[in-house]
């Protein structure tokens, strides 16, 4: 199918892998259809696109890509809810606040979005109990990701232009 976006115009999205969140997220309840969008240039930076709304699309980043020690229990209800049989059918986004300045970008543990790959279900769910917060600097983790993956010792290097 495709779809109308704002920031990047006509997509082309499969059907098969919509996600549905049953009570939307947090702030734009009334949206509960989107797709995940990713683009080779972004990566791990990945968009939640609604399908309903061209106008929203947040930001999110795939989370275990880039911090390998981000860890975090799920309620059993959440699990049920989500129709989660094993860890080979989560995916775990959390959402990027990205400023101006791309090195104060900021990503939210504390409320990580939860993905069935198969169901496509989703929710942001509310992490109790943990230390994480909602404004957790991220870029320089980001750039050595990519530094990781590319072996470009450039990656994420931030020159000032005259």
């Amino acid at each position: 199918m495709q779809i109308e976006t704002v920031r990047f115009g006509l997509v082309e999205v499969d059907e098969a892998k919509l996600i549905t969140f049953g009570d939307g997220i947090p702030g734009l309840e009334e949206y509960r259809r989107y797709a995940l969008l990713q683009f080779e240039e972004s990566y791990p930076i990945i968009w939640l696109q609604s399908i309903d709304e061209g106008g929203i699309c947040l930001p999110v980043l795939d989370t275990f890509a880039v911090l390998s020690g981000y860890v975090f229990d799920i309620d059993d209800e959440d699990v049920k809810e989500l129709e989660l049989k094993g860890p080979e059918e989560l995916h775990v986004v959390s959402v990027l606040v990205i400023p101006e300045d791309i090195q104060g970008m900021t990503t939210n543990l504390a409320a990580p979005i939860i993905i069935n790959t198969v169901s496509g279900k989703a929710k942001q769910i509310m992490l109790s109990g943990s230390d994480y917060n909602v404004r957790v600097p991220v870029f320089m983790d980001i750039c050595k990701m990519v530094n990781r993956e590319e072996g470009d010792s450039d990656a994420g290097t931030v020159q000032e232009t005259q």
